[in-house]
């Protein structure tokens, strides 16, 4: 689940860095007040960040199984899975429950059970955080989590999952953890959320060129399905641009810093960010190859070295 748990640690990290920035005052007496206030906050907030954090974990998480049962449950009852066969699981394309047999009825059912279990977590995190605007953001994505295909003009349908991920992925896992940890959001988090929101739509925009033809052939009008495979591959590798960029510059400061300037605690920095590189160009091969379950995997990866490339620069330059 790299697409749910990776946004919400850079989130994490990018609040644990505002945290740390707030303690930062002048060496003079007597104490100025804000320092006193700083002080005092960046206590309180140490206090409730592993509980908090765990939370958030955890209703990514939950979030992101109830979506999957949602999806499965109304793709099944609308019989867009119905040509999935078990060549297609053997060749590595998942398993639908509804389409193999199973009742919709206990799909839906999963779907709720997890749904309830996000909204406990949801419920933990902004009565420990405080940040109870928090809720009503929680509830717009459960509703949109339902109606990416669920309900009778599903959005999913009409090629706008890809800004659902965006939304949900990036902006509101990575910097809504950010908020709830560090009452705050700043420059980092912007970009972790714009970075792994785009590498989410990655791993999407690779699901919807494997699904192509039974997507077009169902009435399913993905971006890919849209654009045609070829646009919808160009479009793809347009999406890597911003992330790449982002870790490339990261690498060459870190190396900079690390060569120039004698500070060689950085060097695991560049470490993460080549594997990042090196990971973009696999997804790239397997794309132009047509493997695109291969490629799945390694955009997977390539969220999960975007991570850790990003916490790693976070934690150690704090």
């Amino acid at each position: 689940m790299p697409a749910s748990v990776a946004p919400v640690l850079v989130g994490a990290a990018s609040a644990s860095g505002v945290l740390k920035q707030s303690t930062i005052c002048p060496a003079i007496y007597p104490v100025p007040e804000f320092c006193r206030v700083a002080a005092e906050r960046y206590e309180a907030a140490s206090v409730m960040f592993m509980p908090v954090l765990t939370a958030c974990i955890l209703l990514a998480l939950f979030m992101q199984i109830a979506v999957n049962f949602a999806n499965d449950y109304s793709d099944g009852v609308r019989g867009v899975d119905a040509s999935r066969n078990d060549a297609e699981v053997v060749v590595g394309k998942p398993q639908r429950l509804v389409a193999s047999g199973v009742k919709p009825g206990a799909v839906l059912l999963a779907a709720a059970i997890s749904a309830g279990m996000a909204c406990i977590a949801g419920v933990v995190v902004v009565v420990l955080s405080g940040r109870f605007w928090l809720l009503p953001v929680g509830v717009a994505c459960l509703i949109a989590g339902w109606f990416y295909t669920g309900g009778k003009h599903p959005y999913g349908y009409l090629g706008f999952g890809e800004v659902l991920v965006f939304i949900c992925f990036g902006g509101v896992a990575t910097l809504g953890t950010e908020y709830a940890l560090a009452g705050e959001v700043e420059i980092f988090g912007i970009i972790g959320a714009c970075c792994t929101g785009l590498l989410s739509c990655v791993m999407l925009m690779v699901n919807n060129l494997r699904d192509i033809e039974e997507d077009e052939g169902s009435g399913k009008y993905t971006v890919a399905v849209r654009l045609g495979r070829r646009n919808a591959v160009k479009l793809l590798f347009a999406v890597l641009i911003v992330p790449t960029l982002a870790v490339a510059y990261i690498t060459g400061y870190a190396l900079y810093l690390a060569v120039a300037s004698g500070v060689y605690g950085l060097w695991p920095v560049p470490v993460f960010g080549f594997l990042f590189l090196a990971l973009v160009w696999a997804v790239i091969r397997a794309i132009r190859a047509e493997r695109y379950q291969s490629a799945l995997g390694r955009s997977g990866a390539l969220l999960l070295a975007y991570a850790a490339t990003h916490i790693t620069l976070l934690l150690l330059m704090a």
